[in-house]
């Protein structure tokens, strides 16, 4: 009875603890910032939340673009790659936001003759340097010589498919016919006759296509599969192996006797009384028997059982 008074005793005093600790740990919780800030401390500012202070470095990151390739000089190229560049430009613009950042830019990724011409042009002190357009014109004026009109015209009547595939043809004719600049029904009778013979072949069991697109589609498809079936073709004839006719087991394992002349004028063959038929003198023949006794080994003219008169 003692020792179960003392266990109550003992349980209220640790519930009295628990209690108390209870108690200190709701004074220490901070306050609830749902409620609302005391009027004759609104206007404080020493009591306002700080402001956040630096930059923000996710909204200030640029995205990543590659570096354009290098250009030498090379005819043509020029137009693609002040493309490239200028789309680092538009994509980076807090990286190259003046004219002088673009333009050294551009000129750091000169090789060749075109840095000789940028080197000899900023020793210069050109004030073309100084602008994007201005610089940009001139590296177009020195170094693209884009074909004009009728050159790319001629060329475009004569380019044809050859041994390549439709896919790479299409290609050069579309550079050529954007820049001679003609309407689609004339491209398509120009596309069609640049064709390997063998499309063409295969064009002519299709219905008219509608328009240039749909032609250019429709032989790169037939193409891909004139050149699969032509690998098929290669690959069956090297695996080819040809198959033989097992010699019948009653023949004999005897060299083929040398062909017999057979002379209308002969009698028929005759063993004892029994003329030879038409039919057994013909099988006798075939496998190479001896036309009067029916053995191998030997032809009628030396054939043992024959008599000699």
């Amino acid at each position: 009875m003692a020792s179960l008074q003392n266990l109550t005793t003992g349980m209220n005093q640790l519930g009295g603890r628990l209690n108390d600790v209870a108690s200190q740990h709701s004074s220490l919780r901070p306050p609830d910032p749902a409620q609302s800030p005391d009027p004759g401390h609104a206007s404080d500012p020493a009591l306002q939340a700080p402001a956040p202070t630096g930059p923000q470095t996710s909204q200030s990151r640029e995205p990543f673009i590659p570096t354009p390739s290098r250009y030498s000089g090379e005819i043509g190229m020029c137009k693609q790659f002040i493309h490239q560049c200028m789309l680092v430009f538009d994509q980076q613009p807090l990286t190259y936001s003046s004219d002088r950042s673009k333009v050294a830019f551009i000129m750091s990724l000169l090789s060749g003759k075109a840095s000789a011409w940028a080197v000899a042009l900023s020793n210069s002190g050109s004030l073309v340097c100084n602008t994007l357009n201005s610089f940009t014109s001139e590296l177009l004026r020195v170094f693209d010589h884009p074909l004009q009109a009728k050159e790319a015209s001629s060329r475009l009547l004569s380019l044809r498919q050859g041994s390549g595939s439709v896919s790479a043809f299409s290609i050069d004719f579309r550079i050529l016919a954007t820049e001679c600049g003609w309407d689609d029904k004339a491209l398509q009778g120009i596309y069609y006759r640049g064709l390997s013979e063998e499309v063409k072949d295969e064009l002519a069991a299709r219905d008219e296509t509608a328009n240039l697109e749909a032609l250019i589609s429709l032989s790169i498809r037939l193409d891909n599969r004139l050149r699969e079936r032509c690998m098929e073709r290669n690959f069956k004839s090297r695996n080819f192996v040809p198959t033989f006719q097992p010699r019948a087991s009653h023949l004999p394992d005897l060299p083929a006797p040398p062909p017999q002349v057979l002379s209308t004028s002969e009698e028929p063959m005759q063993l004892g009384r029994m003329t030879l038929t038409q039919e057994e003198r013909q099988r006798r023949f075939r496998e190479g028997l001896c036309l009067y006794c029916g053995q191998a080994g030997h032809i009628l003219r030396s054939c043992p059982k024959r008599p000699k008169d």
